[in-house]
């Protein structure tokens, strides 16, 4: 809850509308005077402290850290929860991550599956797979995840074709 209150604040002040434009459009932002080093390195910076902060509770919680604490199957759910939550969306994420945690819970309990294909199944052991398929399914049906903040406008949708009459008017 903090994170999520730290973030909406910082989207709200000069940098947090500074990265919005360098999402958007990096050459733009140049040419508003924005410095993008800086304002990525800021972004960066700020990533990394979240980072640490989770790192410092999940250490605390574990009680010991080793490189083995951090199988490919957390970094793949990490991904699939960032792909399927959408760009720029908090809301989404949190949506994405019960989905995923609980679609994993959700597989331990399909025991009935076990009667149908064999004792030796285990359902869990498909995870990656529809993990994949989410992501694929996702990234066709909506590309910006399942709850994205950015959503193109009406007048997005379709290029108006520019006429000579509009350009001799001024308005091309």
């Amino acid at each position: 809850l903090l994170t999520a209150f730290v973030t909406v604040r910082l989207r709200r002040l000069p940098i947090g509308r500074a990265w919005e434009a360098l999402r958007e459009d990096e050459i733009a932002c140049r040419s508003l005077g924005i410095d993008t080093t800086t304002t990525k390195l800021t972004a960066f910076a700020i990533g990394a402290m979240f980072g640490g902060f989770a790192g410092s509770f999940f250490a605390a919680r574990q009680g010991f850290i080793s490189p083995e604490s951090f199988t490919f199957m957390e970094s793949a759910t990490i991904l699939a929860i960032v792909v399927l939550g959408g760009m720029g969306s908090q809301i989404g994420v949190a949506v994405a991550a019960v989905a995923m945690i609980g679609g994993t819970e959700l597989l331990r309990e399909l025991d009935f599956l076990k009667n149908v294909f064999g004792r030796e199944f285990d359902p869990t052991q498909y995870r990656m797979l529809l993990f994949g398929f989410a992501m694929v399914l996702i990234m066709i049906w909506k590309p910006r995840g399942l709850i994205s903040s950015r959503s193109p406008s009406v007048f997005l949708k379709e290029r108006k074709a520019v006429s000579g009459a509009l350009v001799k008017e001024g308005h091309g």
